[in-house]
């Protein structure tokens, strides 16, 4: 052998070793994916396989563990001896066509410890949210950080890569705050009286504007559950949406109310809607009136505005359930009126009721009327209602 080569033999023995060395570093590194973190943790006692999961998982910053920028790996540990289950807006809150199903969101033991997976997927923009159920009892995940509030209670939340954040919802900085003011309102019609907040926005008191005015439904919801003023003010600090005056109604029967109710219509109509232009500074014209209401509130939004076209003039429905179509489709006037409205629809792709926003839209397009669709990759909740208020109010509401 010549001394050229000895040295190509000894190169070609140094690039193996090296090749070997960085190999078995790769190995001995954490793993890269959840299917990694399995096979490493194979053989392992019960202790090292606890260990290495929760090195995993702290790592990666909590759980959901998300990997291609879609797929979900939830981890979760038993709690006196119950397995979890996971569920949320990712798979329907376990309700499914036939009924409420208790097999959903079970997840996959992993032996010698007492941890649970299980995948799932969502959309790459989606927020969505979710809760541990040990048997009947739901808690929020506590290996992920992310955790809100909801009517039912705390929930943890799931960001997926491209999802969008709403600074007025994340953006705690401080603002100019508008005036909000409490009343209970006598009402003839329905011999009752009713809680109805009034919010001024921010200047009010300082300028001599006439404002468009936006009566909400469900108003405990959304000025104590939702905090929306806030919202509110922080969308028109940074001019996000045109400052309105914002009248937040709280129904006393809400199923009955919110059903097509007369009396209920009378006193929103021809009682409310005249207060508030009598007392405050106001445009005086259905185009600047608007109705906005979510879920059942949807429904009661719509159905108002098709009886009561020259008292409102644009209509925002959020999550409106399935029946709110028939509101058209069962009724000649209606399709007449909601061509003299503005109406914009708003959809959560991982709601229950998603073909109601789908079936109203299709029911406003055959009836020719002007309707703006919008579609978000979230569920039926709160955070999702509140984010949308920015585009319901540059929908319905046009400058003069």
């Amino acid at each position: 052998m010549t001394a050229r080569g000895v040295w190509t033999w000894r190169a070609v023995r140094a690039v193996v070793l090296v090749v070997a060395v960085a190999g078995l570093a790769g190995c001995a590194g954490e793993p890269t994916s959840f299917r990694l973190l399995q096979r490493s943790i194979e053989g392992l006692g019960p202790a090292e396989k606890t260990a290495a999961i929760e090195r995993y998982i702290a790592a990666a910053g909590g759980t959901p563990l998300v990997e291609n920028q879609s797929r979900l790996i939830f981890l979760a540990r038993s709690r006196d001896g119950v397995a979890p289950r996971a569920v949320g807006d990712f798979n329907r809150w376990a309700n499914t066509p036939a009924g409420y199903d208790l097999s959903v969101g079970e997840m996959t033991p992993i032996e010698g410890t007492d941890y649970y997976w299980m995948q799932s997927e969502a959309y790459s923009n989606a927020r969505l949210e979710y809760v541990l159920l040990y048997e009947r009892d739901p808690v929020p995940d506590p290996l992920n950080p992310l955790q809100i509030s909801s009517i039912v209670g705390p929930r943890s939340e799931i960001r997926m890569p491209f999802w969008s954040a709403n600074a007025e919802i994340d953006d705690t900085s401080p603002v100019p705050a508008g005036t909000v003011v409490e009343e209970r309102i006598t009402s003839r019609a329905l011999g009752e009286d009713r809680r109805v907040w009034f919010y001024l926005p921010p200047g009010y008191e300082e300028s001599d504007t006439l404002y468009p005015v936006v009566f909400i439904l469900d108003g405990a919801t959304w000025v104590e559950g939702m905090e929306v003023p806030t919202v509110l003010d922080r969308l028109f600090a940074r001019q996000a949406a045109r400052p309105v005056i914002a009248v937040f109604v709280e129904p006393g029967h809400r199923q009955q109310e919110y059903s097509r109710s007369t009396a209920w219509r009378q006193f929103m109509a021809t009682e409310l809607v005249p207060l508030v232009d009598q007392r405050y500074r106001t445009f005086p014209s259905p185009d600047q009136r608007a109705l906005l209401g979510s879920s059942l509130g949807a429904y009661a939004a719509v159905d108002l505005a098709v009886e009561a076209p020259g008292v409102f003039g644009t209509v925002g429905a959020i999550a409106p359930p399935v029946q709110t179509a028939t509101i058209l489709t069962n009724q000649a006037h209606a399709r007449a009126a909601v061509r003299s409205l503005r109406i914009a629809v708003v959809a959560a792709v991982y709601d229950e009721m998603v073909d109601g926003a789908r079936r109203l839209r299709t029911a406003l397009y055959e009836a020719d009327a002007a309707v703006t669709y919008i579609e978000v990759a979230e569920g039926h909740n709160w955070n999702m209602f509140r984010g949308a208020l920015d585009d319901l109010l540059r929908a319905v509401l046009v400058e003069e």
